[in-house]
């Protein structure tokens, strides 16, 4: 009796092990193509960022020109507004009198009150 077990016992778990064992070769090429297109969806996601991304760089970059040919266009209207300048630095249209104001020690125009002396206290309070 001990035979007829132990053969009954070696052929279940040869059945066993010819049967079940592992994945078919369809459900690893199944596996297999699901990887492949996983890869590829990375790989285009990747490219679709970086071309985002370039466009948003060109377009930042065309954004700045515009605003620096403003600016220039604005600099140019200013310049061609202001009077030209003399020599002496004052405008043509400006008034050349030759009045200095009079200032004494101190660095105060006459007639002007001198200003207050800060008052010091000890600690610095």
């Amino acid at each position: 009796m001990k035979k007829v077990f132990v053969m009954a016992l070696v052929g279940a778990t040869l059945a066993l092990a010819s049967c079940g064992g592992g994945p078919s070769a369809e459900e690893k090429a199944a596996a297999e193509q699901a990887k492949m297109d996983s890869i590829k969806a990375v790989e285009q996601a990747r490219l679709d960022a970086e071309a985002a991304a370039a466009a948003a760089a060109a377009e930042a970059e065309a954004a700045a020109n515009a605003v620096v040919e403003e600016v220039e266009e604005v600099v140019e209207e200013v310049v061609s507004k202001e009077p030209s300048v003399t020599k002496g630095g004052s405008s043509i249209g400006e008034d050349k009198s030759t009045e200095k104001p009079v200032v004494s020690k101190g660095g105060v125009k006459e007639g002007d009150a001198p200003a207050e002396k800060p008052k010091v206290t000890k600690g610095g309070k």
